[in-house]
């Protein structure tokens, strides 16, 4: 037997083809006592199709539909006043209080003023320049907010690029000076920071990153050497040695004075990495001098004047590497070339 959707739809489809051809169905229909169907079932439904079919149409209450008619219309007219409400509350606050629209605009003018100026430190490389505080201050901020260690070093070597192509456009000594120590401390940081992250690609790859850095630093010093003043030179030189570059070192330093005023003094530096050719300075200016190689020390005869006792002694190297220490040791020669002991005026090592 087929599903009762089915024996329904096809009872009510012959009752309208009977319609069509002008032949509607007798009263008896209506009744499922009298249908000749054998299907009670469906008769049931399709003579309730047809009750429902002559019924007449549903009347509304008039006061019922009246009464609806005006709660929409009464809806409809608050939306329509909200709608404009919320779309211009801003327009119409700032109207109504004008220290409202001045302090707004104060505000974004100080936004704007804000972002032009670190901007405009992002740019600076002149330490002397007032925005570099803010270009340093803006680095800072920005490796105290990276908080995984993986960008705090990336953070921290950027920082350290920045500051090389900052020394490397500096030319005052004081801001040199500077710069070349803040490189020192942000290379250094950059090295802490990755040698304390585990083991793994990530560690690899940041510490190539350091030691490109760290060749690219090399490399900048080096071409700076020749246009730097004697003063700059040795602090210059002892960063090249703390990049791994081979640079002098000096140990000690003896000089034998003169017993006359104007006479000759031996100046005796021991060290490492002292070139032939290497000039002598004294107190950071170079001193015509007569240089050898003896006994594993440099020693230089040079003219001297009285009984002056320096603050430092130093070489320059031909390649431009220089080297100071004020670590001397003084001695006095008699008449007849003899040399005799007298101590240390200087101590420790100036760098």
């Amino acid at each position: 037997m087929k599903p009762l959707p089915e024996r329904l739809n096809e009872r009510l489809e012959q009752r309208n083809a009977h319609s069509r051809y002008g032949r509607e169905a007798p009263d008896w229909l209506l009744s499922p006592v009298h249908a000749p169907s054998q299907d009670p079932e469906v008769d049931e439904f399709v003579a309730l199709a047809l009750r429902l079919q002559s019924a007449p149409p549903l009347q509304v209450d008039p006061d019922f539909a009246w009464q609806l008619e005006q709660r929409m219309l009464t809806h409809n007219t608050v939306l329509r006043l909200e709608r404009p409400v919320r779309g211009w509350l801003f327009l119409r606050l700032l109207r109504a209080h004008p220290i409202f629209r001045v302090a707004l605009s104060l505000c974004f003018l100080l936004l704007l003023l804000l972002t032009g100026v670190l901007v405009a430190a992002a740019q600076v490389t002149n330490p002397n320049n007032p925005l570099y505080t803010v270009k340093r201050w803006e680095q800072q901020v920005q490796v105290s907010l990276a908080n995984a260690p993986e960008n705090q070093a990336e953070s921290t070597l950027q920082s350290a690029r920045d500051q090389l192509n900052t020394l490397a456009g500096t030319t005052n000594t004081a801001a040199y000076r500077e710069a070349l120590v803040e490189l020192d401390q942000r290379i250094s940081a950059a090295a802490k920071v990755i040698d304390a992250l585990p083991a793994g690609a990530e560690h690899e790859r940041l510490a190539n990153e350091l030691a490109a850095l760290k060749a690219d630093a090399g490399h900048t010093l080096r071409g700076l050497l020749s246009q730097l003043a004697l003063a700059e030179r040795p602090a210059t030189t002892s960063e090249l040695g703390q990049l791994g570059d081979t640079v002098p070192h000096l140990a000690n330093v003896a000089i034998t004075l003169p017993v006359h005023p104007n006479g000759q003094a031996r100046i005796s530096i021991a060290g490492e990495d002292i070139q032939p050719g290497a000039q002598l300075l004294v107190d950071s200016r170079l001193v015509e001098a007569t240089g050898s190689l003896q006994n594993g020390s440099y020693v230089f005869v040079a003219n001297w004047p009285g009984k002056q006792h320096p603050y430092s002694i130093g070489i320059l190297n031909p390649d431009g590497t220089a080297a100071q220490t004020t670590t001397i040791t003084l001695n006095s020669s008699d008449d007849h070339g003899s040399s005799h002991h007298g101590g240390n005026g200087n101590g420790g090592e100036r760098p």
